[in-house]
């Protein structure tokens, strides 16, 4: 047998000029920038031509950014610091664990908002005037697009989750608050970027003596790292996706998930009737092919699509595919037949 190799898992390497950018940074970017000393100084120069790059390539107001070292905690940074104790919190059937954590720990009214087959959120013209919406921008799990934003109350507060978009997606007119992951460009894991539009409107939700918006813990190294990766980024062609979507679509069993909806270019899911997603990514893996199943990210908890229940699509044999800069036509057709090879067989 012919040894197919390709990576269409979520995890991609480190961009090239960023990686260089790194090992640079740790020489002159150890020190703290907030002190005097000749090399603070020159470390601050570099946080400040960072934060520029990331200001205008992610198109945030440079005065709004907030640097986090804990990608994770920036959900609730960014949702928290808009909540008051009476507010109604609004967010979709689609959002991440972390948000409907946020969600069952409210006290106050909470609306889960469904969503269509299509993967658009219903119901934004429900959200009442003074609530606070958590909104994601592009689904990490499928790829999809939410487009239909204009029905949100002028009064309401909108947390943008961009982690999974990145510079791909334009954050829409209105937004109170965005959050950014480093590696949804190439940049290294470890660092987000918070972005909060009216300080006035905003609270630091954890116990602090300072007026503070973040902790302010963060490697800029990292930083640095993830301005010369965001600086670098390329966006992957639509059409490699577009041809991934035909091609999968002609394995018998296989079904795209929302294959007609806005889609980011370089993520989309797919259901293989009669099989366990796990399994089909274990024979994947022995042929040198990797992939994810299931929405957790990591081989300790595979747990069925939340996101795909909501759609109404089957959740077992769910498989997740990610095209990197780099995957070519010819890795998509090999992906295709060893798909194909590995779903006759575990169908018997």
């Amino acid at each position: 047998m012919v040894r197919v190799t390709g990576n269409f898992a979520s995890e991609g390497p480190l961009h090239p000029a960023a990686r260089e950018a790194l090992l640079a940074a740790f020489d002159q970017g150890w020190a703290d920038p907030k002190k005097l000393s000749q090399s603070s100084s020159k470390a601050a120069i570099l946080r400040n031509h960072g934060l520029e790059t990331i200001s205008t390539r992610l198109g945030i107001p440079a005065d709004s950014i907030e640097v986090l070292g804990e990608p994770s905690l920036g959900h609730y940074l960014s949702i928290a610091g808009l909540l008051q104790e009476s507010s109604t919190f609004a967010y979709s059937a689609i959002d991440k664990g972390k948000i409907r954590a946020i969600a069952r720990s409210r006290t106050s009214q909470v609306l889960e908002l469904a969503v269509d087959s299509a993967g658009a959120i219903q119901g934004l013209s429900e959200v009442s005037p003074g609530a606070v919406l958590s909104l994601q921008l592009a689904n990490g799990e499928t790829g999809i697009i939410q487009d239909r934003l204009l029905s949100i109350s002028e009064d309401v507060q909108i947390a943008i989750d961009a982690t999974a978009s990145g510079p791909r997606v334009a954050l829409p007119d209105r937004w109170s608050t965005a959050l950014f992951d480093a590696a949804s460009w190439g940049g290294p894991s470890g660092l987000a970027i918070m972005a909060i539009r009216n300080r006035s409107q905003f609270s630091y939700p954890l116990p602090r003596i300072a007026p503070i918006s973040s902790p302010g813990s963060y490697s800029l190294p990292l930083l640095i790292a993830s301005a010369v990766a965001l600086e670098n980024f390329t966006p992957e062609s639509p059409s490699l996706r577009e041809f991934a979507v035909a091609q999968l679509s002609k394995i018998d069993g296989v079904h795209l998930v929302g294959p007609q909806s806005p889609a980011m270019p370089h993520l989309l899911s797919l259901v293989a009737a009669n099989v366990s997603g796990e399994n089909v990514v274990r024979e994947l893996a022995a042929q040198g092919v990797d992939v994810d199943s299931g929405s957790a990210c990591s081989a300790e908890d595979l747990q069925p699509s939340h996101v795909l229940a909501a759609m109404g699509y089957e959740t077992n044999g769910h498989i997740r595919l990610t095209l990197h800069n780099g995957t070519t036509e010819a890795d998509i057709a090999s992906l295709v037949t060893a798909l194909s090879g590995v779903l006759q067989k575990l169908r018997g």
